[in-house]
């Protein structure tokens, strides 16, 4: 697993609309506020902000475009397993590939128009090419953290846990505390502990 180090890196992250991306984002993004560490962030939006395909890419250390090059992803996140089927054109063998296994089936398959991959296929597939897959339940683990919206910070915490960012936990954890309301930050920085400890010194 690699050890957090100050080298530019770049984080993807695929979902659908209203999954809390975004706020992932902003989160990171105080975080390399506080260190300055410099940062970019661009998203691309589907159809619909909400249900509509989401990815946002966030790159961290000296870098001289917003979007990354070809085959350039340190980490590719998935909140929806099939948006990290679409996107495994993207990724080399050292990216660290991140599965919410919670499907939102676009309307398209619950119509019956087209197959949606089940989840542990798509999980499978990712470990047959790469090195370093880890898949949890976010939704799960924002439940039992008694939230059920925290689900991306469970990521979150999950992508910390990796060691790919140039942030310690401490960091991190005070990055998500100043982010969130109030009063949801202690779910919140449960989530962010439940994700972590799913990705910490551990390889599926």
């Amino acid at each position: 697993m690699p050890s957090i180090n100050s080298k530019a890196c770049t984080i993807q992250i695929v979902g659908v609309g209203g999954q809390g991306a975004l706020t992932v984002s902003k989160i990171i993004g105080r975080a390399a506020l506080e260190k300055n560490v410099p940062i970019v962030v661009s998203e691309i939006h589907g159809m619909a902000q909400r249900g509509g395909v989401v990815k946002t890419t966030i790159r961290l250390g000296e870098t001289i475009s917003p979007l990354p090059f070809a085959k350039d992803l340190t980490v590719l996140m998935g909140f929806e397993p099939l948006e990290v089927y679409r996107d495994r054109g993207e990724i080399t063998a050292e990216t660290i590939v991140i599965i919410s296994t919670d499907p939102i089936r676009p309307t398209s398959v619950s119509s019956g128009g087209q197959k949606y991959p089940e989840p542990a296929e798509v999980i499978a597939e990712m470990r047959r090419n790469l090195d370093c897959v880890f898949s949890l339940s976010a939704r799960e683990k924002a439940i039992m953290a008694g939230n059920e919206r925290t689900s991306n910070v469970v990521m979150l915490g999950a992508l910390v846990g990796t060691g790919a960012l140039p942030f310690t936990y401490d960091e991190m954890r005070r990055a998500v505390g100043s982010s969130v309301p109030r009063k949801a930050v202690e779910a919140n920085l449960k989530a962010f502990e439940l994700g972590y400890n799913e990705t910490h010194d551990r390889r599926d």
